[in-house]
């Protein structure tokens, strides 16, 4: 009888504590349109579809504690600005930013990735 009464504590702390773990998802992003600042004015980059995709990984806050934003190795804080869309920010890569992130109708995501005079918009789909 002992021993059940521990499983049974055991399987409740586990069932418990799975609740407690923030979700991570993760996506496969590609990029839709670029452009940068220089010298000679603004340049538009071609999107060929070739291009390399870009792995992150969203990870939803725990409590009053923010989720955060996983690109290769920099981890981005999500913060929602009171404007209904959420922006993320790394403190150790103050001149990179993520903005304006938001799911499109058909469940894909979409967010634009500053870094210091160029920009790009990727749209992700859910890795399964």
């Amino acid at each position: 009888m002992t021993v059940f009464k521990y499983f049974l504590v055991f399987l409740s702390i586990s069932l418990f504590s799975n609740n407690l773990v923030a979700k991570e998802t993760s996506y496969n992003c590609k990029p839709k349109s670029a452009a940068a600042i220089r010298s000679n004015g603004i340049q538009v980059f071609k999107i060929t579809g070739k291009e390399k995709p870009v792995q992150i990984i969203i990870k939803d806050g725990e409590g009053t504690n923010s989720g955060f934003f996983m690109v290769n190795k920099s981890k981005y804080e999500i913060l929602d600005l009171g404007t209904g869309k959420a922006y993320a920010f790394d403190k150790n890569e103050p001149w990179t930013h993520i903005q304006d992130i938001f799911f499109l109708d058909n469940n894909v995501l979409s967010f634009i990735l500053s870094a210091n005079a160029s920009i790009t918009r990727y749209t992700c789909n859910e890795k399964r």
